[in-house]
């Protein structure tokens, strides 16, 4: 893809929306059939009734298929090679999570391969990336994102529609940084992956039909990690423009923040599954669900804004 025009962009988003849900639907179908469902449980899980939880792998496999499709034409087997770098570690790390989903992995060994999925992914990204100008700690903050991200998006994915709005959102800034940064192929990654998180979207808003379980939020946290990683004018001689993808990412970052803080000043392990992160809150001060997730998301695009905002002045 050498250039992203209005429509292409238009076209990229709106094909990527419609395979997810086709697929998404797909998972449904499959996960009554199997009996692969997340059943109410009175105390954290308050749904009226057992929820599909297929929806991370309908998620992966829309946002390859479409990722394959828009690099196919690609002339240059180096852009081919790095996607092929972060996506395979995010198919890796969906895999993962539906085994976390299945039987329920140890923290230890959780963290342990999102670790490792970080590594491939500062592997992969090692000439793209130069923050501090050490490779040996440059890997090490890219692991740390990665993780950041990957446990953020599963955090968030605590009320209908809210990890999926997130992506959504802050999928489509980074296109639009990466798109002024003349990054064609980030941004039309960005696109596709706005575009995949909006088809879940339609099946998984308030009241949800679908779950993308941890499957779908490990994947979408990779990609999101990848993708702001390579935003090329977050490393800009402007020391202020590392702020570029904290801002892009806020809101993993900010309720992750929220809730390990508060449960450890309660003396509360913060791997404890509970109903204390910034949804939740708002839900208890009678805003709702769908209420909270606007709400949350109109901060995702206030810095989303200011962002874009920071890109432009540094260009």
């Amino acid at each position: 893809m050498s250039s992203l025009t209005i429509f292409s962009a238009i076209i990229v988003f709106l094909g990527a929306l419609a395979l997810s849900a086709v697929l998404v639907r797909v998972s449904i179908t499959i996960a009554h059939r199997y009996e692969i469902l997340d059943a109410p449980d009175g105390s954290r899980k308050l749904q009226v009734y057992a929820i599909p939880k297929l929806g991370g792998v309908a998620i992966a496999v829309a946002f390859t298929g479409c990722s394959m499709i828009l690099l196919a034409p690609s002339e240059h087997p180096v852009v081919i090679t790095e996607a092929l770098g972060i996506l395979l570690p995010a198919i890796a790390a969906a895999a993962v999570g539906y085994v976390d989903d299945k039987r329920g992995l140890f923290p230890s060994v959780r963290l342990a391969l999102q670790a490792a999925i970080g590594l491939a992914i500062a592997f992969a990204l090692r000439d793209t990336v130069n923050i501090t100008g050490s490779d040996l700690l440059d890997a090490a903050l890219v692991v740390l994102w990665v993780m950041m991200l990957i446990n953020g998006v599963n955090l968030l994915d605590n009320s209908d529609g809210l990890a999926g709005a997130t992506v959504l959102v802050s999928s489509l800034i980074a296109a639009a940084v990466a798109a002024v940064c003349g990054q064609i192929v980030i941004a039309a990654l960005g696109l596709a992956l706005a575009g995949t998180a909006a088809g879940f979207l339609v099946l998984n808003w308030n009241p949800a039909r679908v779950y993308m379980g941890d499957s779908g939020a490990y994947f979408l946290g990779t990609m999101l990690a990848a993708l702001t990683l390579q935003l090329k004018i977050a490393y800009a001689d402007l020391p202020w423009t590392l702020l570029i993808p904290i801002l892009v990412a806020s809101l993993p970052l900010v309720d992750t923040s929220y809730v390990v803080i508060s449960r450890l000043r309660r003396g509360v392990h913060p791997f404890t599954a509970g109903r204390d992160h910034l949804s939740h809150r708002l839900q208890h001060a009678g805003m709702g669900v769908r209420g909270s997730v606007l709400a949350l998301e109109s901060l995702v695009l206030v810095t989303g804004a200011l962002a874009f905002v920071l890109t432009l002045a540094a260009r």
